[in-house]
């Protein structure tokens, strides 16, 4: 780890966090889903690390990858009822037949 930081200066680390936090990254996400956050800024620091030198690019990789931060989860969970989970209880099934 102590490679890594060497290879990335505070002006870089600053560039990832706001390339993060414009993404919905934040620290709201970091307190939620340590390991969605944890995620989303091991590939910011990948993408940086191997070369991307755009800003634009990084977020967009990261929007492609990841999404933003907050639209999926809700996405998901409004996509996905009750039922088509557990499938319908018991006595609505014996009145439709």
């Amino acid at each position: 780890m102590s490679s890594i930081e060497n290879n990335i200066s505070s002006v870089d680390f600053e560039m990832i966090r706001s390339v993060l936090d414009d993404a919905g990254y934040d620290a709201s996400v970091l307190v939620e889903d340590q390991c969605l956050f944890d995620t989303a800024a091991l590939l910011v620091t990948k993408l940086f690390l191997s070369g991307v030198d755009s800003r634009s690019a990084r977020a967009a990789k990261l929007e492609c990858q990841l999404g933003r931060a907050g639209t999926h989860r809700h996405r998901l969970s409004l996509s996905l009822s009750r039922y088509a989970i557990q499938g319908f209880p018991l006595e609505s099934q014996a009145n439709k037949s």
